[in-house]
């Protein structure tokens, strides 16, 4: 074999071998990439679940807060409705009074 083809196949195998390393490291590359995004989304899903579980705590003590309002008008209304009930037979006595 001649220099010149010995020469070509050596320096095609030298390009070959090149391009399948510079092929690894840019999957590598891309790997870990890709992992790191993966990484920033979890960090981005956990904060937004965080978020959520304050608001949804802020929600709960509101609507606790509201539901204690509620029973305390229920008693109010029981009141009132007693209130009513002594207010005509006040009226009654003293209409009976009166007459």
């Amino acid at each position: 074999m001649s220099e010149a083809i010995i020469c070509a196949i050596v320096a095609a195998i030298a390009s070959m071998f090149g391009s399948w390393l510079s092929s690894r490291k840019t999957a590598r590359e891309r790997e870990a990439a890709e992992a790191e995004r993966e990484k920033e989304r979890a960090i981005a899903e956990a904060e937004r679940a965080a978020k959520l579980e304050m608001r949804l705590k802020s929600v709960e003590d509101k609507l606790d807060e509201h539901n204690g309002y509620a029973k305390r008008f229920e008693e109010i209304g029981k009141r009132f409705e007693e209130i009513g009930k002594d207010i005509v037979q006040i009226k009654t006595i003293l209409g009976q009074k009166g007459a």
